[in-house]
């Protein structure tokens, strides 16, 4: 494996349609398609991460048929498929068929084990019921307004609301034939309507095969329900009473956060937590993946959310003997944090690279300049720490309570078992769980497995915790302690055990909701750091760090991906290259941001925006100001900017819960942020205040993503290009990265550039480095793809060097060696060299980098230009005809 290319497959966009790319993505250079979801998901989803059943694959892309149509095509074509799996949780709604038998039967279903339901919560009206908060208003005013209706198909009764249906329990049948049996009095249906009604009056809760077979002798009666008479059958009181009798509960969708009692992907209340850890829910979801590992093509598998799964190391193992040779896991890794060393995985799927190249290119010696501007322009700011602290609690307090109170219930039934600590208040322990929770600085531990690091990061937590809250009794602390390590009495481990894996269950969502869609969007000094898996809090990262993780991949990992892009970023590589250049010029970024600040004050309202708020757009306009050639726009064009900005900071501002948020929206707020927004971006000064700054901005963000480019293209692992970013990436954070690719412009300009990625002339590669030019990057990407095809063992060699620079532009440059053989006398050798800086560094002093002696007196050949090297004990800017990258191989 080489290189992968992500393909977001949708509706519009299915097999047949990769297909007909395969040829133009060999020509590229990958090895594999990285294809998004396909198993059946809800009709019309456009990513795939809501799965209705995990053992079909989609038909709206093909389905089973046109998947081997382009899996074949592939593998004629010398390409492997890396598959995206979604075991965590499933799409609720009329297609999943599992989720409809447990409506209807309750706890008696045969799938009731599949899904992650409480079906013993606190509430006692609650007790045995499902709660499905997915009502627009109030119960009671939906019924009043008749919002809720029956519908009947194929010998199933449900009630509907809207696009959404629910199973009726087959016991409270009769209530729905008591009222439709007068219509059929005269029909010889009538009688065969009344014993199957009087059956089904007599059915025991448990009796679900009975139950099942009376609904197909239902189902063969010949008889039509017209479905506008279903909506005028029963009375408002009658249908309460037939909806009240069910095995749910229709609810306020405002009421999940503290009422619901299923597990949730994060925060939405149609996507259902499935109980992988259960066998047999394991082998019955994976079946079809098990079918398609073992394909000819078909290589490798991608995890979806590996941090809620209940034990992620018991599932990678299954899956494993399922057949996968090769896994990726989607895991957000904290700073000091690396994946268990237990897991059978090949890495990632690339944000810690992402956050290693943006780090290792951000110039570090503005940084307190940087920050006294955005404290100037937002006075009321917190610092990072803090805003992912009071992030985590709001998530905590009101989106995911009822889970927390789950939580907190249980641990009180294990304090109570012991009369050593039964004296510990379940409103204190709840509290003790909420802070610890909210300190803890990672997404999960991964107990009862790595116990030494798990205790280091859970006692770092609590003390956290019990130091933001001085006036808390240490004693409930350190029973929390105790409950998460294990270190209760021996015979309450089976429970405690359960509760543990439930409690890391629940820190990811608490995580992903509170630093990824809520403090990001608060701390916003430069958003360029903004970015998953992020640490906005440090600015920038040593060389040595991003030198040793490398190192670390080169060793362990040397197939985990490499990415600069992916469905869920928060902005695109070229818009998070552009806004580095901020750091370089501060001075500069002060005296616009107080222009656009006095420019935009004629065009705020009374009810916004927010000084964060502004901060964020007139960021987000500098690096979109300019188009991918890095030009301003014309005033016609600045139309289409300010909406599709608009729609950005109307997202922006909902995820950071401040003046807005989804659950309740402050429309008078967003108004005036969108009239704000498109107000400055029309303005006829705007283009005098920041036509140079951001022409500027759009040269520093070339240059700094073909470095990143090069690095992302030789450093250990495997490079992964999402859909089109072989060309620009000015996109920002979904649905904006999910927008068409116009894949027909991409071939075109492929193939102009045949000619020079098979010959390549220095002045061609010059010409088309020398000034904004997405080709350039498609070259790039094409040009070390390629040879990373051709040469794949010095791509995957697990030697690496740190190159170290000298001279009065020492820090202007970053680069680093890989080699094969033996460290004291390697085979094959590869050097990558990028200069970064480009706004601030004097171009007069470049780096220099003195080549070990194993690598010195080599005769070296520039990947990218064809030019060769005589042999040289230091890499000087003159060996770099392709600036700002060289790539040199010696074999």
């Amino acid at each position: 494996m080489t290189a992968t290319y992500r393909l977001q497959l949708t509706p519009d966009f299915g097999f047949a349609e990769v297909e007909a790319l395969v040829p133009y993505l060999k020509a590229l250079g990958v090895s594999h398609l990285y294809l998004s979801p396909i198993t059946e998901a809800r009709p019309g989803s456009t990513h795939g991460y809501d799965v209705v059943d995990h053992t079909q694959v989609r038909a709206a892309f093909g389905g089973r048929e046109g998947f081997e149509s382009l899996r074949e095509t592939a593998a004629e074509a010398g390409l492997g498929l890396v598959l995206d799996f979604v075991p965590n949780h499933a799409g609720v709604g009329p297609d999943n068929e599992e989720w409809q038998d447990v409506l209807a039967y309750g706890r008696h279903s045969a799938y009731a084990h599949h899904f992650d339901i409480d079906w013993a919560p606190l509430k006692p009206e609650l007790q045995g019921k499902v709660l499905l908060p997915f009502l627009g208003d109030t119960y009671g005013t939906v019924l009043d307004d008749g919002g809720i209706g029956l519908s009947y198909e194929d010998g199933t009764f449900y009630a509907t609301y809207y696009e959404h249906r629910f199973a009726l329990s087959p016991r409270t049948y009769p209530t729905v034939l008591n009222a439709l049996l007068p219509q059929f009095e005269r029909t010889e249906a009538y009688f065969d309507l009344q014993d199957v009604r009087d059956a089904l009056a007599e059915l025991a809760p448990d009796a679900r095969d009975r139950a099942a077979a009376l609904c197909r002798r239902l189902d063969a009666v010949d008889v039509t329900f017209d479905p506008e008479a279903l909506n005028d059958l029963l009375d408002r009181d009658t249908l309460h009473e037939l909806l009240e009798a069910q095995h749910w509960r229709l609810a306020y969708w405002k009421t999940a956060g503290r009422e619901i009692n299923y597990r949730r992907f994060f925060t939405i209340n149609d996507l259902v937590g499935l109980r992988m850890e259960d066998e047999d829910v394991f082998w019955e979801t994976h079946r079809l993946l098990g079918d398609l590992l073992a394909e000819e093509a078909v290589d490798g598998v991608r995890i979806d959310h590996i941090d809620g799964l209940f034990d992620p190391h018991e599932y990678l193992g299954r899956l494993k003997d399922l057949g996968a040779d090769r896994i990726w896991v989607e895991k957000i890794l904290a700073p000091h944090e690396t994946l268990p060393e237990e897991w059978p995985v090949e890495g990632t799927t690339g944000y810690d690279f992402l956050n290693d190249a943006m780090g290792a290119l951000l110039y570090p010696k503005n940084e307190e300049a940087l920050r006294r501007t955005y404290r100037r322009a937002v006075p009321d700011a917190q610092d990072y720490e803090t805003a992912v602290y009071h992030s985590k609690l709001l998530v905590i307090e009101q989106m995911l309570s009822s889970e927390l109170t789950r939580l907190s219930q249980e641990l009180d039934r294990l304090s109570e078992a012991d009369y050593h600590t039964r004296d510990v208040p379940r409103a204190a322990l709840r509290e003790a769980l909420r802070e610890g929770i909210a300190a803890l600085d990672r997404y999960r531990t991964f107990l009862p497995h790595t116990p030494d690091t798990a205790r280091e990061v859970i006692e770092e937590a609590l003390h956290r915790a019990l130091q933001r809250n001085p006036a808390a009794e240490p004693i409930v602390y350190a029973f929390v302690e105790h409950a998460i390590l294990g270190e209760l009495r021996a015979d309450l481990h089976g429970g405690q055990r359960d509760w543990v894996g439930r409690l890391q269950q629940y820190t990811g969502p608490v995580a992903a909701k509170g630093i990824e869609d809520t403090a990001l969007y608060r701390y916003v000094p430069l958003t360029a750091l903004n970015e998953v898996g992020s640490e906005p809090g440090a600015f920038g990262t040593h060389d040595h760090a991003v030198h040793a993780r490398n190192r670390f991949r080169a060793r362990e990992y040397p197939e985990t991906l490499l990415t600069t892009a992916t469905h869920d970023h928060k902005r695109g590589a070229d818009t998070r290259m552009r806004l580095l250049g901020i750091a370089e010029r501060p001075e500069r970024w002060a005296e616009v941001v107080a222009s656009l600040t006095e420019l935009g004050d004629d065009h705020r309202g009374p009810h916004g925006p927010s000084d964060k708020d502004a901060y964020l757009f007139f960021q987000t306009l500098a690096a979109l100001w300019t188009d991918a050639r890095g030009t301003p726009p014309a005033a016609g064009a600045r139309d289409d900017l300010a909406d599709r900005i608009a729609a950005y900071m109307e997202k922006a501002a909902r995820e950071a819960k401040q003046q807005t948020s989804w659950i309740n929206p402050d429309t008078d707020y967003e108004a005036d942020l969108k009239a704000f927004v498109r107000g400055v971006t029309t303005d006829p000064e705007t283009p005098t205040v920041l036509n140079d700054f951001a022409v500027r901005l759009a040269e520093a963000g070339f240059a700094n993503r073909l470095s990143q480019l090069a690095m992302k293209c030789t450093a250990p692992g495997v490079p992964d290009v999402y859909r089109g970013t072989e060309g620009a990436d000015l996109s920002l954070v979904d649905p904006d990265n999910r927008r068409p690719v116009d894949w027909e412009a991409r071939r075109s300009a492929l193939n102009a550039l045949g000619p020079l990625l098979s010959d390549p002339s220095v002045a061609a590669v010059q010409d088309l480095f020398a000034d904004p030019d997405p080709r350039a990057y498609l070259y790039l990407t094409a040009r070390l793809l390629r040879w990373r095809r051709s040469h794949s063992a010095l791509a995957a060699a697990e030697g690496y060097v740190e190159l170290t620079p000298e001279g009065d532009g020492a820090s202007n440059g970053f680069a680093f060696g890989r080699f094969t053989g033996p460290e004291d006398d390697p085979d094959a050798a590869l050097l990558t060299v990028v200069a970064r800086y480009p706004l601030a560094h004097n171009r007069d002093a470049p780096a220099s980098f003195p080549l070990p002696e194993t690598l010195a007196k080599r005769c070296w050949t520039d990947v990218l230009t064809g030019t060769s090297i005589d042999a040289v004990d230091t890499i000087r800017q003159q060996h770099m005809p392709a600036a700002p990258v060289a790539v040199l191989a010696s074999e």
